[in-house]
């Protein structure tokens, strides 16, 4: 019994060993932890006390400069400072970006005020921003300050651009970054902003030049909105370049939001997938037309499926998107699930299923949809045509039913569905053919 008594208590021993190491090791992992984000903390600290000795020092400079020469580089203010350096202190590597804008102060009336006022240009206003690469904050250190000139406002000449911003659901981007670019006047402007609080961007001062005004707006994980260079491939751009009026104001509106991917997977009527088929993916934004009138898209591409059958299209723009394919591949499109357009709103993944059957000459694919563009499932399709055809199919959850083959004849398509009114259209079916059918509630 001495004995077993005896083991116990080692046992016992050994346990409270394990324990305390665990312990221990659990207090030492927490102290490094603590010491490793003091560490950082001590580091950051001595970032942000530099960047704030560098944006003094910036500021100082330009204080030091004559009115007319505090500008930057390719600013619509121009002047002697460098829009963006990269500057070291302490063994930290900063980025110093400088923005020089004439204010129109409302105290004497502004640009759009009434009455406008002839001198928008009443003083200037620097912004330094001074930037590092950070593990705690992303943070950077923005000082300001107003410069006026001795003798009062000075005649510049030039007219006011004004810039606004605003995402998918109409609401103002704030920080967004707006480039300008024109190598029409002298010196050549190439210049990057950003818009205020409420996603606006107002440039009294800037020279007055017709049709050279390049502006891009975009924002970090945010699509692009631009103007468009008229070229032969693009000759009618709906956004052409800016032009800025001696003594007047241009205002022009973008629109950009958060970006989004569209998945899509491809597949034959009995599920197997159909890897390295093109298909071509077009969204319904429009940036101009063509020397024959037809519209020019944003997004107009062509997209070959995988060894799965699945294409991934990542940061694209939110819209409207439709899928189509080529009669070359051998198939036709019998059903998209969800059903086309396809709407892709801001930041989402959206995914889509496209079903094919082997190609015929003459096809008709059928989307059922409420006033309110849902999907009509359950809903009865009767199509008949002239040469003998007749044929009854149920629609899927997605809306849609697939008549094949058919021929080129006058064809009448009756959908209906309980609750819903009764649908008939008649027509001529040619080639591959689609039915939007809109059913009305009773």
């Amino acid at each position: 019994m001495e004995l077993y008594c005896s083991k116990k208590e080692k046992g016992g021993s050994l346990l409270e060993v394990i324990f305390t190491i665990a312990i221990l090791a659990a207090a030492v992992f927490s102290l490094y932890g603590l010491f490793n984000i003091s560490l950082k903390m001590v580091w950051e600290t001595k970032a942000r006390v530099g960047a704030t000795q560098l944006a003094n020092e910036k500021l100082e400079i330009a204080r030091n400069l004559s009115y007319s020469a505090v500008g930057t580089v390719g600013g619509v203010v121009g002047g002697f400072i460098p829009e963006n350096e990269t500057m070291e202190l302490n063994g930290i590597e900063y980025n110093v970006y400088t923005n020089v804008v004439y204010i129109d102060d409302p105290f004497d009336g502004t640009w759009n005020s009434d009455p406008v006022d002839p001198l928008t240009n009443d003083y200037k206003r620097l912004l330094v921003r001074v930037s590092w690469d950070s593990a705690l904050s992303s943070l950077p250190v923005d000082f300001y300050t107003d410069i006026a000139a001795k003798n009062g406002e000075e005649i510049i000449g030039g007219g006011t651009l004004a810039i606004v911003v605003f995402d998918a659901g109409g609401l103002p981007v704030d920080l967004a970054e707006v480039h300008i670019y024109n190598n029409q006047v002298s010196p050549a402007v190439d210049m990057h902003t950003f818009t205020n609080a409420q996603g606006q961007l107002v440039l009294p001062g800037t020279k007055a030049a017709e049709d050279s005004y390049q502006i891009t707006v975009t924002k970090a994980g945010y699509s692009t909105d631009k103007t468009y260079d008229a070229n032969e491939t693009l000759p009618s751009p709906s956004k052409p370049h800016l032009t800025i009026w001696e003594g007047r104001s241009t205002t022009d509106s973008y629109l950009i939001d958060k970006l989004s991917t569209l998945s899509v997977h491809v597949q034959d009527i009995n599920g197997i997938s159909l890897g390295d088929l093109t298909i071509h993916v077009r969204g319904d934004k429009k940036i101009g037309t063509d020397g024959e009138g037809n519209f020019i898209y944003k997004f107009d591409q062509d997209k070959t499926t995988n060894i799965d059958g699945n294409i991934v299209l990542f940061n694209i723009e939110w819209g409207t998107y439709t899928i189509t394919i080529a009669e070359t591949s051998g198939y036709n499109i019998s059903e998209t699930n969800p059903a086309q357009p396809i709407f892709l709103g801001p930041n989402i993944t959206e995914m889509i299923t496209v079903i094919l059957e082997p190609l015929a000459e003459h096809s008709l694919l059928t989307m059922v949809k409420t006033a309110e563009a849902s999907p009509i499932a359950g809903a009865t399709a009767h199509v008949t045509n002239t040469v003998g055809y007749d044929a009854t199919l149920i629609t899927g959850s997605a809306g849609q039913t697939f008549f094949t083959p058919l021929a080129f004849a006058t064809t009448t398509v009756t959908v209906t569905c309980d609750g819903y009114l009764d649908y008939e259209n008649e027509f001529i079916v040619n080639g591959y053919t689609t039915e939007p059918v809109v059913l009305v509630s009773e």
